[in-house]
């Protein structure tokens, strides 16, 4: 007979009030308590066109990550079918694969699901590398003359 552990740091969870809140992992509070580093990406729902043409267009989506990685600490959502949407999240943490991954997947627009990559593209974004990107932009000024 096989047996099995469960993974309790992935259990999400979700409250069905106006608007839907879900979470898993650790919020801010939690980390903050035990001592746990962490970076926060927010993305605002109420600039995702599907929330907009929805009249939803309310909430938003917080995740925690590690200092300087994408790896994914807890998540949390506020707005229309949070419930629904933490599942990339739980599966993201549950199989180990951060933001990165998340921005690179093709989500299909318009829906309430771009919100989780429009999060991921928070943090890609306050992660670029400025340094690098100067550079490049010197070199197309030179190149265009």
């Amino acid at each position: 007979m096989r047996k099995f552990r469960a993974d309790y740091s992935v259990i999400p969870w979700a409250t069905f009030t106006d608007p839907e809140v879900a979470r898993v992992g650790l919020n801010e509070t939690e980390a903050k308590e035990r001592g746990i580093p962490y970076e926060v990406s927010v993305y605002g729902i109420d600039e995702l066109d599907r929330a907009i043409a929805d009249e939803a267009a309310h909430g938003r989506v917080k995740v925690l990550t590690a200092p300087g990685k994408d790896r994914i600490l807890g998540a949390t959502i506020a707005g229309e079918h949070a419930g629904d949407l933490i599942v990339e999240f739980v599966a993201a943490m549950r199989h180990g694969f951060g933001l990165n991954k998340i921005l690179g997947t093709i989500h299909i627009y318009p829906t309430m699901a771009e919100a989780n990559k429009y999060a991921a593209g928070v943090w890609k974004k306050a992660h670029a590398p400025q340094g690098l990107l100067a550079r490049l932009e010197k070199l197309h000024a030179w190149l265009r003359g």
